[in-house]
């Protein structure tokens, strides 16, 4: 093989291992670009999505104050019992102190 042929095969290589670089490239930018895509029908899941989460919120703050009120108002009952209570053993106490005064 001459020096002339052997130089033209290399420059044809290296031609030929240019222009897969340059298509590997292109494939490379090609596969970079991509696009979301959405429809109306998903769209239309989000929003109802996120109505169904509102209206969890709206019932969970509704019932932890619905929560908050019935411990006020246990809490009103008990005030209520123990001053009651309180009533009755100073009218006992009272009671008695009449008594212990009649008595002397």
């Amino acid at each position: 093989m001459s020096f002339a042929t052997l130089f033209g095969k290399l420059q044809e290589h290296e031609m030929e291992l240019m222009r897969l670089n340059k298509h590997e490239e292109t494939d490379k930018k090609k596969k970079g670009i991509a696009l979301k895509a959405s429809s109306f029908i998903q769209e239309e899941s989000d929003r109802e999505y996120l109505n169904e989460i509102k209206e969890d919120d709206d019932f969970s703050f509704f019932v932890r104050r619905f929560n908050k009120f019935l411990r006020y108002k246990g809490n009103q009952r008990r005030k209520i019992s123990i001053q009651r209570k309180k009533e009755k053993t100073l009218l006992l106490f009272q009671s008695a102190m009449n008594v212990i005064n009649l008595d002397i």
